[in-house]
């Protein structure tokens, strides 16, 4: 062990030397213990501790798998600074109380116990702490002690092979530690400590090793007295920096780093002081439009609540100045009136306005006739009604035939068009005739030329299972059958909204 303890010590001295090097500057003469960094003399505290004890019990050679437990305890001491050697070393006494629970098991073929002892041990040493001017400092210790002990061993009348009873003996404590200065009267300290005792009886049991104990301790220090204080030079009176405008620039930062003009607090006259721009906002000061969109920094920030440093910041495609000054539209939104499509496509791609959501008035939102495939700028969608009927004017039919002439194509595309643009909408398709013929001739006619409309739509791709077709023939006249006008006005398909 004193080996290990020797190792140790070469360590944080080594450590400690490399330290000395690298912080080593040129000092001025001042008072005694100035340069130190715990300066005063006088310290006291307490720590708490993980305890272990090594005897005979504990010893695999005698009980062979014994388990040593560590227990948790604590100490208080006292710290008297009484000599110094230089800036190496200084020299302190340290008196010491400890309470240190220990304790063991062991489990044989012919034998099982447990063992445990609550230790109290008073100390006094020498102590050497290292490089006193830095505030990590390392140290060490040695001295004498008492350890009373009182060992409890189950079961009970475990025999002993130790004569007599002994409740104390005479100790060698010796430790390493480090501490660190945490405030003007506060240390932390952590350190090991190894205690040789001249009695091997601690645990009732006698070999040829005495026994011994080891401490770790992690703790504080406080220190009663004052500091002493160094003897500071005369500072030489400085000239506090200047910020001539108040835009919270120095001067000397303005003329020398960001080129603006230190008594102007907007160099750049764009609705923002320098120091914002530079601080805040990230902008150039020098620049009324940083990002080129014909915005003025201040502008964007203030009134339009864009980026001032990002050219088009909703990523329309439409710099926020073509939207602000142009095209009326939210720079801080890709799609102003909600019709699906950027505004900045309805600009430059479809044509559509894009404060409106359907441009050309036919019902359907100029997106919807973007995927439907409609053109969002012809009213090519059909209106439903109040009352729910869409009446297809200009249908038209060869004479007394359910065949469809070809100048019907437009009005039967915008039908067409509404059940695409509209998934949901169910209808039934309705024939009307005027009276000529006979009222159940009409009835057929009517039926083959609402069917007639339903094949063009399935043919062109709506779902048969969206239409009924029904014949009403010469019973639902929309006007009186008395000129060629109105009976032209009654021959009529028409479609009533069902859904």
């Amino acid at each position: 062990m004193l080996r290990v303890l020797s190792i140790m010590v070469a360590v944080i001295l080594s450590c400690g030397v490399s330290l000395a090097q690298q912080q080593q500057g040129q000092r001025e003469n001042r008072s005694y213990d100035a340069d130190f960094s715990r300066s005063q003399k006088l310290g006291f505290g307490a720590a708490l501790s993980l305890n272990r004890f090594a005897g005979d019990l504990q010893d695999g050679s005698n009980f062979p798998g014994a388990e040593t437990d560590w227990g948790i305890g604590g100490n208080i001491h006292l710290l008297w600074r009484f000599a110094d050697a230089g800036d190496f070393a200084t020299l302190h006494l340290l008196g010491r109380f400890a309470y240190s629970p220990v304790s063991s098991s062991y489990s044989g073929s012919r034998l099982a116990f447990d063992y445990k002892d609550d230790l109290l041990h008073f100390i006094a040493a020498l102590q050497m702490q290292f490089f006193p001017e830095y505030d990590l400092r390392p140290y060490a210790y040695a001295g004498f002690g008492y350890l009373a002990f009182s060992p409890e061993i189950t079961p009970t009348g475990f025999s002993k092979n130790s004569a007599g009873d002994v409740t104390g003996s005479m100790t060698l404590p010796l430790g390493l530690g480090l501490t660190w200065t945490l405030s003007e009267r506060l240390d932390f300290f952590a350190e090991f400590m190894k205690t040789l005792t001249f009695s091997d009886e601690m645990d009732n049991w006698v070999s040829e090793d005495n026994d011994n104990y080891n401490m770790v301790s992690f703790g504080l220090t406080f220190y009663l007295d004052e500091k002493s204080e160094p003897i500071q030079p005369e500072a030489p009176v400085e000239v506090a920096p200047k910020d001539s405008d108040n835009d919270g620039l120095l001067d000397e930062d303005e003329i020398n780093i960001y080129n603006t003009d230190p008594t102007n607090r907007d160099t750049d006259a764009d609705g923002l002081i320098d120091g914002d721009e530079v601080e805040r906002y990230k902008t150039d000061p020098t620049l009324r439009d940083t990002d080129y969109d014909r915005l003025l920094d201040g502008e964007e920030v203030n009134s339009h609540h864009t980026d001032p440093k990002v050219k088009d910041t909703d990523q329309d495609g439409c710099s926020d100045g073509d939207e602000v000054l142009d095209m009326n539209t939210n720079p801080l939104e890709k799609d102003t009136d909600g019709d699906g499509l950027g505004d900045c496509d309805e600009k430059n791609v479809y044509r559509t306005n894009p404060l409106v959501k359907d441009t050309d008035g036919d019902g359907a939102d100029d997106g919807k006739e973007v995927r439907d495939g409609t053109d969002p700028l012809v009213a090519d969608v059909l209106q439903i009604q109040e009352s729910g009927d869409i009446v297809l004017e200009g249908i038209n039919f060869e004479t007394n035939s359910a065949t469809i002439t070809q100048d019907s194509d437009p009005i039967l595309r915008k039908a067409l068009n509404t059940l695409r643009t509209n998934p949901d909408l169910r209808v039934e398709i309705q024939g009307h005739t005027d009276d000529v013929g006979s009222s159940a001739a009409n009835q057929r006619l009517s039926e083959r030329r609402a069917n007639a409309v339903r094949d063009y739509m399935v043919q062109n791709g709506i779902d048969g299972s969206r239409m009924t077709a029904r014949g009403y023939g010469e019973d639902q006249p929309l006007v009186q059958n008395d000129s060629a006008e109105n009976r032209a006005r009654n021959r009529r398909i028409q479609f009533r909204v069902i859904k």
